[in-house]
């Protein structure tokens, strides 16, 4: 599956975004989804994961983590900056207030270990992303 980008604007919502932001969602591939949202600086404002992933060991648990980097991140090479756990048919709902700010580059990674530097694949279809930014 391929990424897609769409404006959001704040006020249509319950959860008021302080600036217009840009929404990323994906759905995972048979891979560790090496991701580049922004080549550039910029911040993060929310973050919804839901992980349905059903191979691989760590009880179906999948790890999020995103990287200051303005390339996709090299999974199990480079060290995140975040790191997001997720359990086996869970979601997890992040908001920052003031967003997190990263100076290079919005990337990010999803694997089925919880390991810093783990590189197994999720399946495919088997964890949805949705990440606020600008």
């Amino acid at each position: 599956m391929s990424s897609t980008t769409y404006n959001i604007t704040p006020g249509r919502f319950s959860r008021e975004l302080p600036v217009t932001t840009q929404a990323h969602f994906k759905s995972s591939t048979a891979s560790t989804n090496s991701t580049l949202i922004r080549g550039s600086a910029g911040t993060v404002f929310n973050i919804i994961v839901h992980n349905t992933h059903s191979s691989g060991g760590n009880n179906n648990a999948i790890t999020l983590r995103f990287y200051d980097k303005a390339t996709a991140p090299v999974v199990g090479t480079d060290v995140p900056m975040i790191v997001i756990h997720v359990q086996t048919n869970d979601s997890k709902e992040i908001n920052f207030t003031s967003g997190i700010t990263f100076k290079n580059g919005i990337a990010y990674s999803i694997t089925a270990g919880n390991a810093l530097l783990n590189a197994t694949p999720v399946s495919a279809d088997g964890v949805q992303v949705y990440i606020g930014y600008i």
